[in-house]
């Protein structure tokens, strides 16, 4: 038997993908998607994951868009599964990830009376999403197949430009859905345009004479993609005599011997961040996870200059002079060999932080929150991945953690700072590389994903997760409402009560309760041989604000005493 309409329409549009680039997709179950569910499957070239739940769905395909730095395709059917895609979709929006986002449909004639599972899906993504379009339902004329062809690498291609992201294909089928026999359908061969990705640096002559001129020229890099021009920036640094203020997530710390990774206890000494107040400052990457470094960075008074490289304009305080457009090898290019006026500046923050790392060293190894990610860092073998929750998680890796050699690729989804999905999106990340994963979270965080832990269950994808559990939201003890409220507790503190070895046993993961820092790194080397594996380290939320604070205060007081 011949392909029906919709296999020979559901063959181009997959094939178009394909030929553009796409090479894994992400289904979820259902009717109405069925076309693309198979052309998806029969397609040699497209790898595919099936996730029964859209929001875990979402998430694992974020992750493997983040790992892989290419679009991948994900599908649903029609009705309310798309809306659940929606955290994951302005996840990807505000970090800069390319997904390609197919919600399949009923046709025009059964909108807006009523029909089963029929709601308007075409602007669901509002303005999260870099292109949209609203299919037509199959057509059989030659043309119509070319024009969907075209459409289909033009959405493509905008979610891989200059400013990477999601988009989103609106695809309505008519029934009946199905094929008619159960011989595979076709597999269509699609030749698409090259689109060009628009590579441009304005003029930085304004860029080259502030630098020129300045003598306290520094580096602030936010979370950002692990590539190679991390080692531009850190040759561009050197010649520039500037330091690399490189928080965890930016992935200019982990393998990188120069990067100034204790920033954060380094500024909390009034007379060291006032020695070393800038004068140009050239910004990198996305929102910065530590306050005292940007309230350091705001009140400098000095020219700024962003760089978005991939991701959205980063600029809350608007206090950058200029936005320059380009990436990190296209930036150092350009500049070519200027030079500044500093003198010694960059040597002064080295040597800081040299007494720091020294202060840390000399510290005991209790099995508290800046412990276990200090542990965590160091015991992960080089070229592994390290995913880090929002709150406290990754603002312990940023604050505390050093690590002498070896890379780490760290993972954060910081575009909007959110704790969903983050069992999703490592496992997602995992998959997509052959790379040792563990996520780092909260007790939270970790019981908001519990549809990413059956996803882990049924992908068999190798995965640590590292769980905190201080009974709560941890991060709301450290604020001042902790103090003023006798319903703290009730409204921000949130304990739940849960036994995690529940949640692990959904997973069917090993459940590991070290009970102290020896016992810890020994779970952390049987996890790491293999499996899924969750590692569950109980605290105090209040001993934990009490030990947060003697530790930063100690490290201040070692940079105070810093020459």
């Amino acid at each position: 038997m011949s392909a029906t309409l919709n296999q020979r329409w559901a063959a181009h549009l997959v094939g178009t993908l394909a030929a553009s680039g796409v090479r894994r997709a992400v289904i979820c179950p259902g009717s109405r998607s069925t076309p693309l569910a198979l052309a998806i499957a029969e397609h040699p070239s497209l790898g595919h994951t099936v996730v029964l739940d859209e929001r875990s769905a979402g998430f694992f395909a974020l992750g493997q868009a983040k790992a892989s730095r290419e679009p991948v395709a994900l599908v649903c059917t029609s009705g309310s599964a798309g809306a659940h895609f929606l955290p994951a979709v302005m996840e990807a929006a505000h970090g800069g990830h390319p997904l390609v986002v197919l919600t399949a449909d009923r046709p025009w004639e059964l909108q807006g009376f009523g029909a089963a599972q029929t709601t308007e899906q075409r602007g669901l993504f509002a303005d999260f999403v870099r292109a949209r379009e609203a299919l037509p339902a199959p057509e059989d004329r030659a043309e119509v197949f070319t024009h969907l062809v075209a459409v289909t690498a033009r959405a493509v291609s905008a979610s891989r430009g200059r400013a990477p992201g999601p988009v989103h294909l609106n695809v309505p089928f008519r029934e009946p859905l199905e094929p008619e026999s159960t011989a595979p359908g076709p597999v269509v061969d699609v030749r698409v345009a090259t689109h060009a990705m628009g590579r441009l640096v304005p003029d930085v002559a304004t860029l080259r004479a502030a630098l020129e001129q300045a003598q306290r020229p520094v580096l602030v890099c936010g979370p950002r993609l692990a590539d190679a021009s991390a080692h531009r920036l850190h040759a561009l640094a050197k010649q520039l005599g500037a330091p690399v203020l490189a928080e965890a997530a930016s992935n200019l710390r982990f393998g990188f011997p120069e990067a100034i990774g204790l920033s954060d206890a380094l500024l909390r000494s009034p007379r060291f961040a006032e020695s070393v107040r800038p004068d140009v400052v050239l910004r990198f990457g996305g929102g910065l996870t530590s306050k005292v470094m940007q309230r350091w960075v705001d009140g400098a008074g000095c020219r700024t200059f962003v760089f978005p490289e991939r991701a959205a304009l980063v600029d809350p305080s608007h206090r950058a002079e200029a936005v320059v457009e380009g990436d990190a090898v296209e930036v150092s290019e350009a500049l070519g060999d200027v030079r500044t006026a500093a003198n010694g500046y960059r040597d002064l923050w080295l040597t800081a932080q040299a007494r720091l790392a020294e202060a840390l060293a000399s510290e005991a190894e209790p099995l508290d929150e800046p412990g276990v990610a200090r542990a965590l860092v160091a015991a992960l073998p080089d070229g592994a991945n390290l995913v880090l929750s929002s709150s406290m998680p990754i603002r312990d890796v940023d604050a505390f953690a050093l690590r002498p050699s070896g890379a780490l690729f760290v993972h954060a989804n910081r575009g909007l700072n959110g704790i969903d999905g983050l069992a999703s999106t490592a496992l997602g990340i995992a998959s997509a590389t052959s790379a040792p994963t563990a996520l780092l979270t909260g007790d939270l965080a970790f019981l908001h994903d519990l549809g990413g832990l059956a996803l882990a269950k049924s992908s068999r994808v190798p995965l640590v997760i590292v769980v905190v559990n201080n009974d709560g939201g941890g991060i709301f003890s450290f604020l001042p409402i902790a103090g003023r409220t006798a319903r703290f507790e009730a409204l921000f503190g949130t304990p739940h009560g849960v036994d995690l070895a529940h949640a692990a046993g959904l997973a069917g993961a090993t459940l590991h309760r070290p009970g102290d820092a020896a016992g810890f790194k020994k779970a952390l080397a049987s996890a790491l041989e293999g499996g899924l594996h969750v590692v569950e380290v109980r605290t105090s939320r209040a001993e934990n604000v009490e030990r947060h604070r003697a530790l930063q205060a100690r490290l201040a007081a070692a940079a105070e005493a810093a020459p």
